[in-house]
């Protein structure tokens, strides 16, 4: 798809490649919706960062670490859109913490933050995409240095902030081609993923206290996912299109993680809704996790 003039949401979007991947968008689009964890009155650098373009670009605050939070953003972010969405750029990320941390709602941030709450987002969000939508989810080269304990998937055994923040990536990988397979499969929808590159930014400085590229290669390297040829589930390493690990090609796994998911998620879970156009979406059919 090409940005210009479409309706776009990227989530993560007050810093680091979140930002310059939504400063580039607004530069040719229509409409921008970014959010942030910031107050609307902090997130003002940014905003005014994103306000050289031709989009008219809205905030949303919304702490991941809240999934009540989260169903309320994905609400207001359909309302601000004002219209089909032509993208959703899933970027929203922390790194694990030293030590093992627990969110108000009972899971493990980085769990929560980087995968639950992308899924409750997106799941939101899905009845609210055009016709030859995309949704850009960003994953991570760690991947392939973890695997998904079903079992112990919120880490209460052996808590690692590197495995934490590498299982996350892998259940987004997981989460995409299970979207792909499933939720959007009769759907002029595509879901990809990607590992963005080694990029400089606070993140990668906190885990690992590594430099890496400049934002801009990871920017592009999102918008890169957005626009070329790409089918549902996709992952892209760096700009390429690549295959991820054996253990993120499991279908069997994808289906038992998102058996897990859709149950943690049921008491945030969208409603049957119509999609902006009047018609309706597999995805507003089907309630998460239900039949």
């Amino acid at each position: 798809m090409s940005p210009d003039a479409a309706t776009l949401i990227v989530t993560g979007a007050t810093s680091g490649i979140g930002l310059e991947t939504a400063r580039r968008l607004a530069m040719t689009a229509r409409r921008v919706v970014v959010q942030g964890p910031e107050s609307t009155h902090d997130a003002q650098g940014a905003l005014r960062a994103l306000s050289a373009g031709t989009a008219a670009v809205r905030y949303v605050s919304c702490d991941f670490e809240n999934l009540s939070e989260v169903a309320a953003a994905a609400h207001t972010m359909v309302e601000t859109a004002a219209g089909p969405v032509d993208a959703v750029i899933n970027n929203a990320a922390v790194p694990g913490a030293l030590q093992r941390r627990v969110t108000p709602d009972g899971h493990e941030r980085t769990l929560q933050v980087n995968y639950l709450a992308m899924v409750l987002l997106t799941e939101h969000l899905l009845p609210a995409l055009a016709d030859g939508a995309r949704v850009v989810n960003l994953a991570s080269a760690t991947h392939r240095m973890t695997s998904l304990d079903l079992p112990d998937i919120e880490l209460e055994q052996d808590y690692d902030q590197v495995r934490a923040y590498a299982r996350s990536k892998l259940a987004i990988i997981l989460y995409t081609r299970w979207l792909a397979a499933e939720r959007l499969a009769d759907l002029p929808v595509t879901p990809v993923c990607l590992n963005p590159g080694v990029i400089s930014t606070s993140l990668l400085h906190a885990m690992f206290g590594a430099q890496g590229a400049d934002v801009g290669r990871g920017a592009r390297n999102v918008i890169s996912a957005l626009m070329d040829d790409a089918r549902g589930g996709d992952y892209f390493d760096d700009g390429r299109l690549v295959q991820p690990s054996d253990e993120a090609l499991d279908a069997d796994l994808g289906d038992a993680l998102m058996s897990w998911t859709l149950d943690a998620l049921r008491p945030y879970s969208p409603t049957t809704s119509p999609r902006p156009d009047g018609s309706s979406s597999r995805g507003s059919h089907t309630r998460p996790g239900g039949t």
